[in-house]
């Protein structure tokens, strides 16, 4: 004989083995959306960086005017700071590569200054060529140097292709270019 006792047990056993079979089955759903969700977003994650590559970067300058990375001419990125004794003896040396045109000059401050303080600079140092402003310095395809002053060259396809640690001359980048440039062939 059955006692009702004995038949709530039962149905009780069966109801946990049903919520805990139906707990399983959402979790292991949950898990599956979990790794979708993960997937999607590296996938957005790539894509966004595959476009912003393909996408020319253009910077502004604190002269107010965008500045291309990539260009027909090949481009000298020289890192400085106002502190930088060595730093302050080139600019005269890239102010004169930058007024020849046979390459282009873009300066970019070691401090990160506000534009204010950078134009600043800018005007005390009687720098002629363009000074990218501090907030696109991380837009650089370029790292931060550990070692002032800094330049790189730049190929007219955006490629670094060559680091200079120390002070420089217009003859010292003349000569680098030419360099760069008989590799590059």
């Amino acid at each position: 004989m059955i006692t009702p006792v004995v038949v709530l047990t039962v149905i009780g056993l069966n109801r946990l083995k049903i919520v805990a079979d139906y707990k399983r089955i959402t979790q292991q759903r949950g898990s599956f959306r979990v790794v979708i969700m993960v997937l999607v977003g590296l996938l957005a994650l790539a894509g966004g960086i595959a476009l912003r590559s393909l996408q020319p970067l253009t910077v502004n300058t604190v002269q107010g005017q965008p500045f291309n990375w990539q260009s027909e001419q090949w481009t000298v990125v020289n890192f400085f700071a106002e502190w930088c004794q060595p730093c302050l003896r080139e600019i005269p040396e890239l102010n004169h590569v930058y007024n020849d045109q046979q390459f282009r000059v873009l300066g970019v401050s070691f401090d990160e200054l506000d534009n204010e303080a950078l134009s600043g600079v800018v005007a005390r140092q009687s720098i002629r060529f363009p000074v990218v402003i501090s907030e696109a310095v991380a837009d650089l395809p370029v790292s931060m140097p550990i070692v002032l002053p800094t330049t790189y060259i730049v190929s007219p396809a955006g490629e670094v292709t060559m680091t200079i640690r120390g002070e420089v001359t217009q003859q010292k980048l003349q000569k680098a270019i030419k360099q760069a440039q008989s590799e590059l062939l």
